[in-house]
């Protein structure tokens, strides 16, 4: 895989272009099911975060907290060195944190949003084994077997389908938390920053973001509340929310319903494009 920025990522297909940015603690291959239906349309350029999938840890981000405003600027490294002029950009989970930082830095590049299931407000509750991890000592010590539960079925639990394609992209985003220092990784991924702190940006920023926006949630998602789609689609200037008979990994669970709502949505018309 490519890499700019201090990040891995692969593009393929043709037409316009759309960034894929997943979530924590997934990897790129969490888009598979979708990029595969949109690539006959669209470019799909996809990212790997550091320490995920096919990245690792770059030697540029060792010791820094792997803040979204960072991140944003890396993968504005991305874009210019494919050459492109303006993408759209989705996000998952903390991906969709990313997305709407990326949205605040670079409103020029940007022609269209989408955030999927988008933890992005100060009042969120993390998952219990997130909120033990970040605890000095203790999450030290349960990190070896945390990082043996998410490959052991953990992750598996919240998925809505099981067969072998899926286990396979399962494999990938356990793959970086195998043995020691797969533990150590781990945890500087749920340590990676204060989340109250780091969420409250974020939804700062959300009134300021004029690129239309479409925000995907699970009705039956289990780690962020529906409620924050509709949150997020009002304080947007342009901002629309729709909601899918579903749980938290959208893109695997519900990769026909992304697409019929992505694809129009993503779209390009050349009226649309303004440098």
């Amino acid at each position: 895989m490519p890499s700019a920025g201090g990040l891995r990522y692969r593009a393929c297909g043709t037409g316009p272009p759309a960034l894929f940015v997943h979530g924590l603690p997934t990897s790129g291959r969490l888009w598979d099911f979708v990029v595969e239906r949109l690539e006959p349309s669209f470019t799909c350029v996809v990212v790997d975060l550091p320490g995920f999938g096919a990245a690792p840890w770059p030697a540029r981000f060792r010791g820094v907290p792997l803040d979204p405003d960072r991140l944003a600027a890396a993968l504005d490294e991305i874009r210019a060195a494919l050459e492109l002029p303006v993408w759209s950009v989705v996000g998952h989970d903390a991906g969709a944190v990313i997305a709407v930082h990326y949205a605040a830095a670079f409103p020029r590049r940007l022609r269209r949003l989408a955030l999927l299931s988008p933890p992005i407000f100060p009042d969120l509750v993390p998952p219990l084994l997130f909120r033990l991890l970040r605890l000095p000592v203790a999450g030290d010590l349960l990190a070896p077997l945390a990082a043996l539960a998410l490959r052991k079925g953990g992750l598996q639990s919240m998925l809505g389908r099981h067969d072998a394609a899926a286990r396979a992209v399962l494999a990938d985003f356990t793959h970086p938390f195998r043995g020691f220092a797969g533990s150590r990784r781990l945890l500087r991924a749920v340590r990676w920053g204060e989340p109250a702190e780091v969420l409250a940006r974020t939804a700062a920023l959300l009134p300021g973001i004029a690129a239309p926006t479409l925000v995907l949630h699970g009705r039956r998602d289990g780690i962020i509340p529906a409620s924050f789609a509709t949150r997020a689609a009002a304080a947007l200037p342009a901002g629309r929310a729709v909601l899918f008979d579903s749980g938290h990994f959208l893109p695997l669970d519900a990769p026909l319903e992304v697409c019929g709502a992505l694809a129009p949505f993503l779209q390009t018309l050349q009226a649309d494009v303004t440098l």
